[in-house]
């Protein structure tokens, strides 16, 4: 059975549907061959003949702009106390964490990354996601293959399984930390020399052509893994190549880092980055979490996009980034699962405000006068950036939107007993867990009444591979 119906849906009337910041009852959404919105008509009838019908709750399909998949097996390992010898004070960490992170990552294989991955993908549809921004920086797996460019495979496998848009983000690695200190043992198999990026970049590039479903980027790891000279050798061999949509990188995610970067170049990652004058919209900046106000200035200024994963961050204990101010001046935002703690935009969006209102000490922090409903406005801010962090053309119209819509049903937070206007609210702060009853990728199904075509077989494959992976003495 295939991940998404053959065959693509032309015209869809929704009961409810949220657009360009709006609800419209009874919305008739015309469809093109390419899965575009082609037009939207609020129609007096409850459907029109020919259209499909979809009750419920139905707003456009979230871009989650910062996914590591493979991490989706690792939150049960990192929930108890680890103790490391001579670790300060003995405290867990970030840094404890990637330990048990490296360990996991070295055993896994193409099978079970894809088996891993597909899993991911299928919560990620069912909470909201509709596209993902995949950063990877596994590249060559399993020890007999260890010349086969072949990570990426079992991501692109997967999302075409599931019926997920992917931007796949091979990613830049080489030290393991500032002033090219030699990578770690766990930190070998993500290494790579630039020639060998770029090589391999070349062959995703083919791999991959315009035509098909897959987007390419790149991904820098962060300013600790990856020296200045590496990323202007980069960028100068991509200039001009339309096929790269976008640059990532993880910056500023703890104290530790800002600190080392201050020591070896004598500015904290953004202002780097800024004096370097490499930001500009085609960069997306993921945590910034200590970042300070005149680098978030900087990075609002330059049309950058700032990537906010709050579960992970609150996770790993990364720390609270304080965007009032950013988003009120403009600045480009988006939401992503990072290590897959949570797979869910609604939670990614009621944490984002909830900690802003616990640095703060006040309520609905990230609402204004002009745009009172907080739910509201993050969703579309997210919309938006999450649309620039992966490169596509701003969507100024309906009729620029690609057709990828997510629907919920009663009871998820009794929306239907309010309002339009709270609609949103009740879905992103009075809903637990939601999930999409209805997805809409492209113009095609890939989730019909909670059902997914290829679910059993996803979910028998990573029961398979965490069997595997997580099985005593491995």
């Amino acid at each position: 059975m295939p991940a998404a119906e053959n065959t693509p849906i032309t015209r869809v009337h929704f009961a409810h549907l949220w657009l360009d910041g709006s609800w419209r009852r009874n919305a008739q959404v015309s469809i093109d061959a390419q899965g575009m919105v082609s037009g939207v008509i609020e129609s007096a009838e409850p459907a029109t003949a020919g259209a499909a019908v979809v009750p419920g709750l139905t707003v456009p399909g979230m871009s989650n702009a910062h996914c590591h998949a493979f991490q989706r097996a690792l939150g049960a390992l990192t929930q108890r106390r680890c103790d490391r010898g001579d670790q300060a004070a003995n405290k867990d960490s970030f840094w404890t964490w990637r330990e048990t992170m490296y360990s996991l990552a070295a055993r896994v294989d193409q099978e079970s990354l894809k088996a891993i991955t597909a899993r991911c993908y299928l919560e990620l549809l069912r909470g909201g996601y509709t596209s993902t921004a995949e950063f990877l920086y596994l590249h060559r797996l399993d020890a007999a293959r260890q010349g086969e460019l072949n990570a990426d495979a079992a991501v692109a496998d997967a999302a075409a399984l599931t019926g997920m848009q992917l931007t796949l983000l091979p990613t830049l690695y080489q030290y393991s930390d500032f002033g090219g200190a030699p990578p770690r043992a766990g930190q070998q198999p993500f290494v790579r020399s630039t020639a060998q990026f770029l090589e391999d970049w070349s062959t995703l590039r083919n791999r991959y052509p315009a035509s098909g479903p897959i987007s390419l980027g790149v991904a820098f790891h962060s300013l600790r893994a990856v020296d200045l000279p590496a990323i202007d050798a980069v960028l100068a061999a991509l200039q001009g190549d339309e096929r790269c949509r976008c640059l990532h990188i993880h910056v500023a995610e703890q104290v530790a880092e800002v600190k080392a970067c201050i020591r070896q170049h004598g500015l904290a990652p953004v202002a780097l980055l800024a004096k370097r004058k490499l930001l500009d919209a085609r960069w997306a900046l993921v945590h910034a979490t200590h970042a300070d106000n005149r680098e978030m200035e900087k990075i609002s200024a330059s049309g950058a996009t700032l990537v906010l994963c709050p579960t992970t961050e609150a996770d790993l204990g990364d720390g609270i980034v304080d965007c009032a101010d950013f988003l009120n001046a403009g600045g480009a935002l988006a939401i992503g699962s990072d290590s897959n703690i949570s797979r869910s935009a609604a939670t990614e969006l009621r944490l984002l405000e909830w900690t802003q209102r616990l640095v703060r000490g006040q309520r609905n922090v990230l609402a204004t006068s002009a745009e009172p409903a907080v739910a509201d406005r993050l969703y579309a801010a997210a919309l938006r950036g999450g649309r620039r962090a992966m490169g596509a053309a701003p969507a100024g119209a309906s009729a620029k939107l690609r057709a990828d819509f997510v629907t919920y049903e009663p009871p998820a937070g009794d929306w239907q007993s309010h309002v339009a206007n709270n609609f949103l609210s009740a879905l992103v702060f009075d809903g637990a867990a939601v999930q999409a009853r209805q997805v809409m990728v492209g113009g095609r199904w890939v989730i019909r009444d909670g059902r997914h075509p290829q679910e059993a077989t996803i979910e028998a494959c990573y029961a398979e591979a965490l069997q595997r992976l997580l099985a005593p003495g491995v």
